[in-house]
């Protein structure tokens, strides 16, 4: 058997075990180690523990594909199968029985933080758009959780993730925050106190399918949109995307689900794009992350540029936070500048737009 360069870091100690880039799980994520330095390769390459919930595996090879200058000269040799590979299994999907009409609405906690912002028929449409749904997973604050439907451009439902929000501040909720489980077991069904260490994130396809061996791929959310768009924001949270499209409905917007979320860099997943006008807008801090990000979609034939509107922001801020203090009071006013430079960000002529000064 062959020695090779890239293995999983064992685990002898809990900081052995790291944060994952997809699911956000702490204690979950296995670097792949360069057995010549001893360090790991890069915070990207690694493998969630949580297979059934999350799934994330960037392998060394994927990496050196995606980026092959970082690979190293001449005595790189990638994991070898030691037996056959198993053939690739078909992609499953979920029935689109689980986008029936929400009846639910009125008791969801995001639903209650988008009407207040906007009204009640902003809200409905948006969510009815996206499909957005509630989910009795999370109780908190009187309120329900939020189920994000992805659907393909097929109409193929690939996924739905379940999110607990506060319904006054808009916020998902972390680790920290309380929220009732719901339980549903044989012997009783009921709601009793998630004390679980994380935050409160669930993708609930392989369970709604009764399936944890079910070959799930995840997609954008708001990906079903796509097709019959000219221009598409790409942000990193879901309840931004719903935000935006509402603030800004002359562009499609669609989701990550994360940084590297439903892996928007893979070609499978970003096939939709080609053919549109297509500007990434990442949060504070994360602009050259998502650039390089960037270089991979137009490596691959998408027309894409990355805005900086959030680069010198608090960390964390998103599209959606400037566009929500936009609307507010303020002591400087936006100037032509200002919107001259959004204009080409989003590719439209300056000369159709009328200034009334």
């Amino acid at each position: 058997m062959k020695d090779f360069r890239y293995f999983l870091q064992p685990y002898r100690k809990s900081s052995d075990r790291h944060v994952c880039p997809q699911c956000g799980r702490k204690g979950e994520f296995t670097f792949y180690i360069d057995k010549e330095t001893g360090q790991p390769l890069h915070p990207s390459v690694g493998k969630c523990n949580r297979e059934n919930e999350c799934g994330y595996h960037y392998r060394p090879s994927e990496y050196f594909r995606d980026f092959p200058n970082e690979k190293p000269k001449g005595d790189w040799k990638p994991l070898q199968q030691t037996q056959k590979p198993k053939e690739e299994k078909a992609v499953q999907y979920l029935p689109t029985s689980f986008l029936i009409e929400d009846k639910c609405r009125g008791e969801n906690n995001l639903f209650h933080f988008i009407e207040r912002e906007f009204g009640e028929d902003e809200a409905n449409r948006v969510f009815d758009t996206y499909h957005v749904g509630t989910s009795k997973h999370w109780r908190n604050d009187n309120g329900l959780a939020v189920s994000f439907p992805q659907i393909d451009e097929q109409g193929n439902l690939r996924q739905i993730k379940v999110m607990a929000y506060n319904p006054t501040t808009g916020k998902r909720l972390k680790k920290q925050d309380y929220a009732e489980l719901w339980v549903d077991a044989k012997k009783e069904k009921k709601y009793v106190p998630d004390n679980r260490p994380q935050d409160k994130i669930w993708f609930a396809g392989k369970s709604l399918l009764r399936n944890h061996e079910a070959n799930l791929r995840q997609t954008f959310f708001g990906c079903h949109l796509i097709k019959d768009a000219c221009r598409i924001g790409i942000v990193e949270s879901e309840k931004t995307c719903l935000i935006c499209s509402i603030l800004m409905p002359d562009i499609t917007w669609i989701a990550t689900g994360g940084s590297n979320g439903c892996k928007w860099t893979e070609s499978d997943v970003f096939q939709p794009l080609i053919g549109k006008r297509v500007v990434l807008y990442p949060d504070a801090g994360m602009f050259s992350k998502w650039e390089n990000k960037a270089e991979i979609l137009r490596n691959g034939g998408v027309n894409v540029t990355v805005s900086k509107v959030c680069e010198g922001m608090p960390r964390n801020t998103d599209i959606a936070d400037v566009l929500l203090q936009e609307r507010k009071p303020k002591e400087k006013p936006t100037t032509i500048g200002d919107i001259c430079k959004w204009l080409d960000e989003l590719g439209i002529e300056k000369g159709r737009v009328t200034f009334n000064l």
